[in-house]
C-alpha cells in the first residue's frame, strides 16, 4: 500500500515538475507562471492562459493535458483503492476478531496490559492458553491487534466490557489493574457474571489481599512482597529456585515439569490410594502434593486416598506427563486450579 501511495506521489511531483520546466523552457515564462499554467493545464479548470503561446507551447500544453489527466486518474484510483483497502481490511478484522471471540470457550481473561499484563499474557499464549485482554487504552488494543492476541476495549469493572470478553464462557481471569479498588471491583463484577470463574488478581496494599479475597477472588497476589520473598529466596536458597524455574520453564527437550491436574467423578483414580495407582511405576511421574479442597498435602503419603476435585501435582518429563495424561484419562478434567 505504501509503495503504490509512493509510487503515485512521484508520478504526480514528476508531471507537475515536468510541466513547469516545459513552460519555462519553451515560452519564457517565470517560475510561478509555468507552475500556475501546469496546474490549471492538468486539473482542466478551464481559466484563460497567464501568458500568450507560440505554436510550441500549444502543443506542449496538449501533451501536458493528456498525460496530466491520465496521470491524475492514475493517482486517484490509487488513493481510492488504497482507502476502500484500507477500510475493508479494518471491517474484515473486526469481523474476524468478533468471530474468533464469539467461538472462544475455556479462555483466560487478562485485564489490564501493562508492565504486569503484559508478562501475564506472554507467559498464558507461552503454555497454550486461549487469552483475551481487556484494556481500556486504543493505542494498547492497536499494539495488541498487531500481535494477534484477542482484545477488548472498555473499563473492566464494567459488565458490558467483561461479557465482550466471554467472562461467562472462560475459565480464568486476572486482574493486575493499577490501582486495588479497580482491582476489587473488577473480581467483584466477574464473579457475580461466572460464579465457576478462577480469579487471580494483584494487590498493591498493604492489607488489600483480604479486600480482594473477600470480593471473590481466589488468589490475591502481593508482587512487591513475592518480589522481596524471590530476592531473599535467590540469596539463601538459589538453587532451589533455579530447579523451580526449570520446572516451570517452557516444555522443551527432555527437561522435568510441574504440571496440576483436577480429578472429576468419572476419573479411574478417585478412591484409590496413591500406592494402589503408582504413578510412578506406570508413568513415571511423581506426586509431589495433592489439594483438597483448601487443604495442601505436600509430599503425600502413599496411603492418600484420592477423592474427586483433588488437584494433583506431578513432576515429569513431557513425554511422562503425557502418559500421566493418558492413564488418567480424558474424562478425569481438566488441567488447572
Amino acid at each position: 500500500m505504501q509503495s503504490r501511495l509512493a509510487r503515485s506521489a512521484a508520478l504526480l511531483a514528476a508531471i507537475f515538475a515536468g510541466g513547469t520546466v516545459g513552460y519555462k523552457v519553451i515560452e519564457g515564462a517565470s517560475w510561478w507562471d509555468s507552475f500556475y499554467m501546469t496546474v490549471i493545464t492538468i486539473t482542466t479548470v478551464g481559466y484563460r492562459e497567464v501568458f500568450p503561446l507560440s505554436r510550441a507551447g500549444e502543443a506542449f500544453t496538449i501533451a501536458l493535458l493528456l498525460s496530466g489527466i491520465g496521470i491524475l486518474l492514475l493517482v486517484a484510483t490509487d488513493i481510492g483503492r488504497t482507502v476502500i483497502e484500507g477500510e475493508f481490511r479494518t471491517l474484515y478484522g473486526q469481523a474476524r476478531r468478533s468471530r474468533m471471540m464469539e467461538r472462544l470457550t475455556g479462555h483466560e481473561i487478562v485485564c489490564g496490559w501493562g508492565r504486569m499484563g503484559q508478562a501475564v499474557v506472554d507467559e498464558l499464549r507461552r503454555s497454550g492458553r486461549a487469552v483475551v485482554v481487556v484494556e481500556r487504552l486504543q493505542d494498547k488494543i492497536r499494539r495488541l491487534q498487531e500481535l494477534d492476541v484477542p482484545a477488548v476495549l472498555g473499563d473492566a469493572t464494567s459488565e458490558a466490557t467483561l461479557r465482550a470478553a466471554g467472562v461467562d464462557r472462560a475459565r480464568g481471569l486476572v486482574a493486575c489493574l493499577n490501582d486495588d479498588a479497580h482491582n476489587v471491583y473488577t473480581v467483584l463484577t466477574a464473579r457475580s457474571l461466572n460464579p465457576r470463574l478462577f480469579i487471580v488478581a494483584r494487590a498493591g496494599e498493604e492489607g488489600a489481599e483480604a479486600r480482594i479475597l473477600r470480593a471473590g477472588a481466589d488468589r490475591a497476589v502481593n508482587p512487591y512482597h513475592h518480589g522481596g520473598v524471590r530476592l531473599a529466596h535467590q540469596l539463601v536458597k538459589p538453587t532451589v529456585v533455579d530447579f523451580l524455574d526449570f520446572s516451570l520453564g517452557p516444555a522443551e527437550g527432555i527437561g522435568l515439569q510441574l504440571e496440576q491436574i483436577r480429578l472429576d467423578a468419572s476419573s479411574s483414580l478417585v478412591e484409590r490410594t496413591l500406592a494402589e495407582i503408582d504413578l510412578r511405576r506406570r508413568c513415571g511421574v511423581g506426586v509431589v502434593a495433592v489439594q483438597r479442597g483448601t487443604t495442601l498435602f505436600p509430599n503425600p503419603e502413599s496411603n492418600l486416598r484420592l477423592v474427586e476435585n483433588d488437584v494433583l501435582v506431578v513432576l515429569g518429563s513431557k513425554q511422562q506427563l503425557e502418559s500421566f495424561e493418558e492413564v488418567v484419562g480424558a474424562a478425569c478434567g481438566a488441567k488447572g486450579g
